[in-house]
């Protein structure tokens, strides 16, 4: 829903706002919750109990089908099998898996077509983008049945949260549906058909926060559905002007939520934080339930795998390893997420037989702050790295408030033109009044601990 970069968008009253806002809503309702949805996550509400045999058999049965699809119609599978002299029959259960190679975002950004499933198409094809927090965004396809497995995934979630399908819900995530010269409220648009009142996290600022506050009451939220560093930035605000709310449940995701923001959010909006783990490449899925022990993998979702960094790291730090289940137009498999952990928690004692994965931070990257107060996440700011290309690596430094360093890490077809076009995208989320400059290097290196630091700010921490 990026509405607000288009100049008709922009000229249009708000209550025609809104009208644009909900009628791309239905259109996404119609595609993501059919039928198709709502049978699966009827399927999915019923596995979420399964023993772990039950799962491992339900994993191994999805995992033959996947590979001898990909055999058959992926050129990239197929090439590394038959290299290999691996046939579909070798490749069983889960533990086979290890006879495949790994797959790299590299990998997929240079060779994306040799990706693409020949098959004939069943239905339409929806794009996305991963994130840009390590360069150049890859650029996904996904089928029909993927879109419609990920939205059932994040409703079973919600529902273990307490969000009953389609009650009221406010967004604070990086829809930017407002466009970013609007000075004065309201700073949300009304998406009528999926009773859901979407807040540019763009326009979020202290002295705001009475105004998202009283959005939120206003339009009858049970739960808010957030980003976690603009939930913290709103609640930590609404807690200093004595502001709270009660909702049923905040539910958050897209980025690391930090121990030290969860009880600011739940004693900001009077309800606990249900958190989840994703990737834009759908190959593995985690949720908080109610015992907020850790984040259970979704066995129904995908295959997970660890895997030792090559480089010097601390002990007991592995890498995320995933392989999704239900993309056979883009099917990935073994693919390296780049998301890092150090340590495996107990089983929970909520019952369910899905394995834990511990809080990640690995895409930790701090915050940038405008001189006009606001506080922008770099879940957000990863917006403005959609459409770049010819990046390898990226990391935003901030030495003063009005001024933002971009280290690029450039890939072999980068042009001064790539750079241009990324600060003028960068500009039109900040503002005009953030002087951007670019600096080529040659690495931006991790920590032991596997942390990409994305956006680094030597600005005075806040408060």
């Amino acid at each position: 829903m990026k509405f607000a970069e288009k100049s008709w968008y922009q000229r249009s009253p708000i209550a025609a706002q809104n009208l644009v806002v909900s009628f791309y809503g239905m259109a996404g309702r119609l595609v993501r919750n059919g039928e198709e949805f709502r049978r699966i996550l009827d399927e999915l509400e019923q596995s979420e109990w399964y023993t772990p045999e039950q799962f491992q058999t339900l994993q191994d049965e999805k995992l033959r089908a996947l590979i001898e699809h990909s055999y058959e119609y992926v050129p990239f599978y197929r090439e590394a099998m038959d290299e290999r002299g691996l046939k579909p029959s070798d490749i069983e259960t889960t533990a086979d898996l290890a006879k495949l190679p790994y797959v790299t975002k590299e990998d997929v950004r240079t060779r994306m077509n040799d990706f693409l499933s020949t098959a004939p198409e069943r239905g339409r094809l929806y794009p996305s983008s991963s994130s840009g927090t390590t360069g150049t965004p890859l650029e996904l396809l996904r089928d029909q049945y993927s879109v419609s497995f990920e939205q059932a995934s994040l409703w079973r979630h919600w529902r273990i949260a307490g969000l009953g399908l389609w009650e009221r819900r406010a967004t604070l995530r990086g829809h930017p549906v407002v466009p970013q010269s609007q000075t004065k409220p309201p700073y949300w648009r009304v998406n009528g058909a999926e009773n859901q009142l979407i807040m540019s996290g763009f326009h979020l600022s202290d002295e705001r926060a009475r105004d998202f506050a009283d959005a939120i009451r206003g339009f009858g939220a049970v739960a808010l559905e957030a980003i976690p560093s603009p939930a913290y930035f709103l609640a930590r605000a609404m807690l200093e002007q004595d502001i709270r709310l009660n909702l049923r449940c905040v539910v958050t995701g897209s980025e690391p939520l930090y121990p030290e923001h969860r009880p600011v959010i739940e004693e900001a909006f009077g309800c606990k934080v249900f958190d989840f783990y994703g990737q834009s490449e759908r190959v593995c899925f985690g949720m908080e339930c109610e015992r907020h022990t850790g984040l259970h993998l979704a066995p129904e979702y995908g295959v997970v795998e660890y895997r030792e960094p090559e480089w010097d790291h601390d002990e007991g730090v592995v890498e995320v390893v995933g392989t999704g289940l239900n993309n056979l137009k883009m099917p990935l498999i073994r693919y390296r997420t780049e998301d890092f952990i150090s340590s495996h928690p107990d089983p929970c004692p909520c019952g369910r037989a899905m394995p834990l994965l511990p809080p990640l931070d690995t895409r930790a990257g701090g915050i940038l702050r405008t001189p006009d107060g606001r506080n922008i996440a770099y879940s957000l700011v990863n917006y403005a790295f959609m459409g770049t290309k010819n990046f390898r690596k990226t990391q935003l430094i901030q030495d003063e408030l009005d001024r933002i360093r971009v280290k690029i890490v450039p890939a072999d077809e980068y042009t001064e033109e790539d750079g241009k076009h990324l600060v003028a995208k960068l500009t039109s989320y900040l503002g005009e009044d953030v002087r951007i400059t670019l600096e080529i290097v040659d690495d931006i290196e991790r920590s032991r601990s596997g942390k990409y630091q994305w956006i680094v700010s030597n600005l005075d921490p806040l408060r």
